[in-house]
């Protein structure tokens, strides 16, 4: 912010020193605050104004030359460049155009997408102490050094060739080779290169099977309860939807409505529930999808993690009959802030899902696919999930313990392991007060009305995550939670 002729910088900012000095300065000038050919104060003078050391002020400035907003004059000091302030010149010599007001042009019926019901947590959800929270990591424990190490690989000079230009939507040939090779080859599926798309995360790969099918799969059938989103998903690629029943073995094929074209599961930790769907129901949903001719579409939700049984091959490895489309995601295991997923079908499909994908946004960041490219072919992806397996293991007791010395009246859903617990608590209680209250005590949770179809069908039910909770913190907040259940009880 400039004060007259006076700087200072801003109370908060995650940019070093050097960076908020350009930052602040280059905005001054682009905005006209400072004129033309105008002197800047002295590195003595500013590093006085900004209580920072000469020496930052002095490679502020050099990066400032460089980047060609100001020139030194030898003898005289730093000055605006008047050659790069000419390029805004016309924008000022035009008043800002008045505000008007005018209509949106939307449509003037129908549900907006805003309007969806979605799990919402707070911006800043990662300042609250208990943040019982899904789809989140504990930033503390994410493998910077390795993934800074992946990142140097990919900007080398050698590599810019490969990520820098148009791909024409296709995808990290590093990348989809070490999906191949590695990670899907890990889950029993042996698969082509012909037969993965890199996808903007595992709802981008929703979307776009959502809107591949929505002329002939009639009826999209998903997990009810289930993943918001992925209801979401296919509900605006336009599809209609129905809710398909999930008991304590996952989904229930035989359960599965006849007008029913594609059926959308997570078998290996259900969405929001965690339990596995076994192998025999598995095998079960093959044979109902054969004989009707359905796609199953697979989300592979959490396949990592099981702590106390083995786990059990995706239904896409039983699958010989193309049934099934395989989709998998990167955020649990690395983060969700790269947005990077993959999906597994037949040639046919992937085409075609290309061509849809390439009018949305081409491919995701190619720069961000060579260097999961590199995360992953050095090991550090393999190094990082058995990090992450012991450190949720350990989450997932303390959270048992939890739970059952502080909520023991409260139905925990058994599960083989995931980053959440689903809970129903005792009749009566409605969780979307208790939710508001333990807000304002700094925990937060999923409430359990947005993952049905139905909302009421969830009142008194409830999620809670660990994934991003310090272990140490674990405890205390399931003590509050169980205390505001006994006052509401």
């Amino acid at each position: 912010m400039i004060v007259g002729h006076r700087f200072s910088l801003p109370e908060h900012s995650p940019l070093p020193l050097r960076a908020q000095i350009c930052e602040m300065i280059g905005s001054a000038i682009s905005v006209g605050s400072i004129g033309s050919g105008r002197p800047l104060p002295s590195c003595r003078e500013l590093s006085r104004q900004l209580g920072v050391s000469r020496n930052t002020v002095f490679t502020s400035y050099e990066k400032l030359i460089e980047m060609g907003m100001i020139v030194s004059k030898d003898r005289c000091g730093y000055f605006v460049n008047p050659e790069f302030v000419s390029s805004f010149a016309e924008d000022r010599i035009h008043p800002p155009q008045e505000k008007l007001t005018v209509s949106s042009r939307l449509p003037p019926v129908g549900k907006r997408p805003s309007e969806l019901r979605k799990v919402e947590h707070p911006l800043d959800w990662d300042q609250f102490p208990y943040p019982f929270v899904y789809n989140q990591i504990d930033p503390n424990k994410f493998p910077i050094q390795s993934w800074r190490e992946c990142m140097r690989l990919a900007l080398n000079k050698q590599r810019l060739p490969v990520w820098s230009g148009d791909s024409d939507g296709a995808d990290s040939t590093a990348l989809v080779e070490q999906l191949r090779k590695r990670l899907l080859s890990y889950r029993g599926l042996r698969v082509s290169s012909d037969e993965i798309l890199i996808t903007a995360g595992a709802q981008n790969a929703l979307f776009i099977i959502g809107l591949l099918f929505r002329d002939t799969s009639g009826t999209v059938g998903v997990e009810d309860p289930g993943y918001p989103e992925a209801r979401n998903a296919f509900q605006l690629s336009g599809n209609l939807i129905t809710a398909v029943n999930v008991d304590s073995d996952g989904l229930d094929p035989d359960t599965i409505p006849v007008e029913c074209g594609v059926i959308y599961t997570t078998p290996s930790h259900q969405f929001p529930t965690g339990v596995t769907m076994p192998l025999e129901r598995r095998k079960r949903l093959l044979d109902v999808a054969q004989e009707r001719q359905m796609v199953v579409v697979e989300d592979d939700y959490e396949a990592e993690m099981n702590y106390v049984r083995d786990t059990l091959p995706p239904i896409r490895a039983l699958d010989n009959t193309g049934s099934v489309i395989y989709v998998g995601s990167l955020s649990k295991t690395v983060s969700p802030g790269l947005r990077l997923g993959f999906m597994v079908a037949h040639p046919d499909i992937i085409r075609e899902a290309r061509a849809l994908r390439r009018a949305m946004l081409r491919h995701p960041p190619a720069i961000l696919q060579d260097a999961m490219a590199h995360f992953i072919g050095l090991g550090h992806y393999d190094t990082n999930l058995r990090r992450l397996h012991r450190r949720y293991q350990s989450r997932w007791q303390a959270m048992q313990d939890a739970i059952s010395q502080y909520m023991p009246s409260v139905q925990l859903t058994p599960a083989n392991g995931g980053t959440c617990f689903w809970i129903e608590t005792r009749p009566g209680v409605d969780t979307g007060e208790l939710e508001a209250k333990l807000k304002t005590k700094g925990v937060l949770y999923d409430n359990g009305p947005v993952f049905y179809m139905e909302p009421s069908m969830g009142n008194g039910k409830l999620r809670l995550g660990f994934a991003s909770m310090p272990l140490k913190s674990i405890e205390q907040g399931i003590r509050i939670i169980g205390e505001e259940l006994g006052i509401l009880s």
